[in-house]
């Protein structure tokens, strides 16, 4: 039977404990143990076609890391992956592990945040139709008139919560100080960020016009001919005396009147009454109203006395 030699076994153990011990005070001393918190890029797999993050996806965590310092001193953040796996085909809210790889030889002492909350939504497209606003006025006496919109709807895409409720893209033009009409291109948007617009710009055309204005002017009567032997025009008038007339500013400012088409008073020997158009002036966009009557009243000439002399006119006072 063998026999163990308790107490020069003991004494063995004892000088490898105090070997280990010895080594391991003599490695700390010349590498001793540390720690290094590094930001990591946060990735994500497992997201299913059509479908994308719409919240909570940080781009980066906080990882604190134990090691000797020889391991420590040359570690960077490519040395590390930080992952989430995403369940496929799932939408919502889901709270994720985050899974942490790190070189061999340390040791992860904490994730800063363990765990995160993510969105996860299924993409969807709506076509939906653009409408133009207008920034400024144009010039004074100019007008602009409904927009003109290629395309007149666009395609939205994205999360299908969010595109969902919207109703329209928005395209803005500038006509500040027009005086013809505006062709612009110019990007459209839904004021919703995360949401991708086909296409994103469109070519909108405004028209500008001179403004119809409004101006009371006289009717200025045209007679042609004279009246018959023995008589005279007494007086002559329009009924209305004043129209009005429509057009732009500029053709406005050079009317001071408005003529009638000439009237005929040949050879008459009584008052006349006749509605007559009134002559047209380019530029003008209408007149009210369109004709008027021109009254021609005409009198007798009074014969001069007859002298007894045979004369007309009586001797002078000598």
């Amino acid at each position: 039977m063998v026999q163990l030699d308790w107490h020069k076994n003991s004494i063995k153990l004892l000088s490898l404990l105090l070997a280990f011990i010895l080594w391991v005070y003599v490695s700390n001393e010349q590498n001793p143990l540390g720690e290094k918190v590094l930001n990591v890029n946060l990735e994500y797999t497992g997201l299913a076609p059509n479908f994308l993050i719409t919240g909570g996806m940080p781009e980066s965590i906080r990882v604190r890391v134990l090691g000797n310092k020889n391991q420590l001193a040359n570690l960077t953040q490519e040395d590390f992956k930080a992952v989430i796996n995403i369940p496929a085909g799932k939408t919502g809210e889901i709270a994720l592990p985050v899974q942490v790889s790190v070189p061999p030889g340390l040791r992860v002492a904490q994730v800063s945040p363990e765990e995160v909350l993510i969105s996860v939504d299924i993409v969807a497209e709506k076509e939906i139709p653009v409408v133009v606003s207008l920034h400024g006025t144009p010039v004074q006496g100019y007008n602009a008139l409904a927009p003109v919109c290629q395309p007149g709807t666009v395609t939205a895409r994205g999360p299908g919560k969010v595109v969902n409720g919207i109703n329209h893209a928005s395209a803005v033009v500038d006509i500040t100080s027009a005086v013809k009409d505006i062709e612009q291109t110019v990007p459209v948007s839904t004021g919703v960020e995360g949401i991708s617009l086909n296409p994103s710009v469109v070519r909108v055309v405004v028209p500008v016009a001179a403004a119809e204005l409004s101006k009371t002017v006289p009717v200025r009567l045209q007679l042609a001919g004279t009246p018959a032997a023995g008589f005279t025009v007494k007086r002559s008038y329009s009924e209305p005396e004043t129209v009005q007339v429509f057009g732009g500013a500029e053709t406005l400012n050079a009317i001071a009147d408005l003529k009638t088409e000439p009237v005929d008073i040949s050879a008459i020997d009584r008052n006349l009454v006749k509605e007559v158009s009134l002559v047209t002036v380019p530029g003008l966009t209408g007149v009210q109203p369109g004709r008027v009557k021109v009254h021609v009243e005409v009198d007798r000439i009074e014969a001069q006395p007859q002298h007894p002399n045979g004369s007309g006119t009586a001797p002078r006072e000598p």
